[in-house]
């Protein structure tokens, strides 16, 4: 994060959900991944739901507890194109996830998620592949126990250091982008709206 960025944060209002979405959400709302997790205060529950609402990002709630609330971000469709992937749906077989439609999938991870919070299971490593982390990072993080990775950023590489480094570099671009529309006032609606404007765009541009 550029120095100038930083300065933008500081000033921003970090209890407000707008910011957080914004803050953990980034790559999702500029269309440059397919999910994130969201973690914020439990009376911000609703307004994430209103938030999104109409949007092409759906969330489900993975679990709640005390004042906090988790949530997984999603663009439906390309999640669903992803976990359709030979090799991704090939290790949610192996996790237990067999034939089953998204919104069953969420459902088992939910259930999984919160045993795993309240100390009952171990952590739910579908979690990465909902998050589309690369197949071989998800069995080489499994593999390892989380130690030997080649690299290290937004997940623990095991497989291809190059194409993690472009993934992450994108997505650190997104923040950049987003911290500067949050700090111009630009809100969660407005910068979806904007890149689904661009988006637009580049679709026209290569017809």
């Amino acid at each position: 994060m550029s120095d100038e960025t930083f300065c933008i944060m500081k000033k921003l209002d970090m209890n407000a959900v707008d910011v957080q979405i914004s803050l953990q959400c980034a790559p999702i709302l500029t269309g440059v991944k397919i999910s994130n997790l969201l973690h914020v205060r439990a009376d911000q529950k609703a307004e994430v739901f209103h938030l999104f609402e109409d949007s092409q990002i759906s969330c489900h709630v993975l679990y709640e507890w005390k004042d906090r609330v988790a949530f997984l971000v999603y663009r439906r469709e390309q999640l669903k194109r992803y976990l359709a992937q030979e090799n991704v749906r090939a290790l949610m077989e192996v996790f237990g996830y067999r034939n089953m439609e998204l919104e069953d999938m969420l459902a088992k991870l939910e259930v999984r998620y919160q045993a795993h919070m309240e100390g009952t299971e171990e952590f739910p490593h579908e979690v990465g592949l909902l998050l589309e982390y690369p197949p071989e990072d998800v069995i080489g993080f499994i593999e390892n126990e989380g130690e030997n990775f080649l690299y290290s950023g937004y997940w623990k590489v095991y497989g291809n250091v190059e194409r993690a480094r472009r993934i992450f570099l994108a997505y650190e671009h997104a923040r950049e982008a987003v911290i500067r529309m949050a700090g111009n006032g630009s809100g969660v609606k407005d910068i979806m709206a904007f890149y689904n404007i661009m988006r637009r765009r580049q679709l026209v541009a290569q017809i």
